[in-house]
């Protein structure tokens, strides 16, 4: 655990359309596994990558991240991108963030396959040059696919057994995470399908998406 991430913030964006209890699970292991003071979770509002057809709106997205996370120690929400320009792009938040909070060291957490598409991002591949970087291992990407990607794009350095050293820019931290195979996709599947997704939400996602079905359905029919 490195001790300069002990008040480190981390920030782990995505549509959340909805939130499943793999997105709670991936906070959880990164902030106890790099000792992080928190981990915010931030919902976009419209992501670049997806089509915003079939997506939930923002407020309820954000409400249901808020009630995803109640009594989670250290988990915690921001509303940042529902005040910003769309599409959200990943860079100009973390850009936004630095600027407002220059005391507060981030920590930008990223799904293994999501690294490997950052070349696909708005400005994706300076994002390793303007914040550090947490790199949850999941779906068969490991440390080595990892390292290599690294090697295709930036000079680095090996620091520890999880961190890695982009020669001018920040670190890279590699974060290996139990398998737990949960997408928003399967959520959506089962519950249109009518079956129960106890296990796959928290329960106080399903209380609402049981007590209110008809408006998840008809976002969620519109999916392409």
């Amino acid at each position: 655990m490195p001790d300069s991430l002990a008040e480190a913030v981390g920030i782990l964006g995505g549509s959340f359309n909805p939130v499943h209890n793999g997105h709670l699970r991936m906070a959880i292991e990164v902030r106890e596994t790099l000792g992080l003071k928190r981990v915010d979770l931030l919902p976009a509002r419209i992501p670049p990558h997806k089509s915003s057809s079939g997506l939930l709106p923002f407020s309820l997205r954000l409400d249901l991240v808020r009630e995803a996370v109640q009594g989670i120690d250290g988990l915690e929400v921001s509303d940042l991108e529902g005040q910003m320009p769309v599409p959200s792009y990943s860079y100009l938040t973390l850009v936004r963030l630095a600027e407002s909070n220059p005391d507060i060291h981030y920590v930008f957490i990223l799904g293994g396959t999501d690294l490997l598409t950052l070349p696909e991002w708005h400005r994706g591949l300076e994002i390793p040059l303007i914040t550090d970087i947490a790199v949850a291992g999941r779906l068969g990407v490991g440390a080595e696919m990892i390292d290599g990607f690294l090697d295709a794009h930036w000079t680095w350095i090996k620091e520890e057994s999880c961190a890695r050293q982009v020669v001018g820019g920040k670190r890279v931290f590699f974060v290996s995470l139990p398998r737990l195979d949960i997408s928003a996709s399967l959520v959506r599947d089962r519950f249109q399908q009518g079956r129960d997704v106890a296990g796959l939400v928290p329960e106080a996602v399903r209380r609402r998406m049981l007590a209110e079905p008809r408006i998840f359905n008809d976002y969620w029919s519109l999916l392409p």
